[in-house]
């Protein structure tokens, strides 16, 4: 499990390892399923038909954005000419055909939820569009599992805009000091901790040392819960003791 050697010396490990958490918010991409490589392969598909060439670079710019946004950020950085609409309506059938075939929960995420859920109001906050997010949970075995759901579409800004995450918080009643976020991605992190949510970073997309943002860095779902018994039981003295014995005792 990474800590973030900043926070330590911040003394951000003794006002939040004493907390009263109400409410988990799980982003979807990386964190609930595991699709990344399923729109790398419907992104490359999209791609090769315009003759488009994908640095790598650009494909970790990609990760986290809306689907608006992505569209439009690859229609104008290749000079794609055509429509934006048109290439979306194309790109969500090369990703519906992979989703279809391919899409499955992260590992870990089912155990997890069905260990939290009936302690805690769970929320999902997307940067998928709702008519994708519908087509999933009616054309796949991924099931609508969370009390609260924010999409793409019910925001006016997307990640890495803390917007998403403060609409969360506003749905459930909470404070966002109340929460526990769990996010993939750089931009999902800047738009969590944005918000002024304890975040913790799941590492299935991005490296761990690349996830310094976060509050915390899990590299699987039992780390997770490693973190959250820490976050709940709290301890005196945090400064004195390691972080990884804290959460492990």
């Amino acid at each position: 499990m990474h800590i973030p050697e900043t926070l330590f010396i911040s003394g951000l490990y003794k006002r939040k390892l004493r907390m009263e958490i109400k409410a988990i918010i799980f982003d979807f991409d990386g964190v609930v399923v595991d699709t990344e490589p399923l729109y790398e392969n419907a992104e490359n598909r999209l791609f090769r038909e315009y003759g488009v060439v994908v640095g790598e670079e650009d494909w970790r710019r990609f990760k986290g954005l809306s689907e608006e946004a992505f569209y439009q950020y690859i229609r104008d950085k290749f000079k794609i000419e055509v429509p934006l609409q048109e290439l979306k309506k194309r790109g969500r059938e090369y990703l519906k055909e992979e989703f279809k075939k391919n899409i499955r929960y992260v590992d870990g995420f089912l155990e997890f939820f069905r260990a939290i859920h009936d302690s805690y109001i769970t929320a999902l906050v997307t940067s998928a569009s709702e008519e994708i997010l519908t087509w999933i949970f009616n054309n796949t075995k991924i099931e609508n599992r969370f009390d609260f759901v924010v999409t793409s579409q019910d925001v006016s800004n997307s990640k890495p805009h803390p917007e998403p995450y403060l609409k969360a918080c506003q749905l459930m009643g909470i404070k966002p000091s109340e929460a526990v976020v769990i996010e993939d991605s750089i931009n999902g992190i800047k738009s969590s901790t944005g918000a002024g949510i304890l975040t913790i970073g799941l590492a299935t997309t991005f490296s761990p040392e690349e996830l310094t943002g976060a509050d915390f860095v899990a590299k699987d779902y039992t780390e997770v819960t490693s973190i959250i018994k820490g976050l709940i039981k709290g301890r005196d003295n945090v400064e004195s003791k390691k972080l990884d014995e804290i959460v492990e005792n």
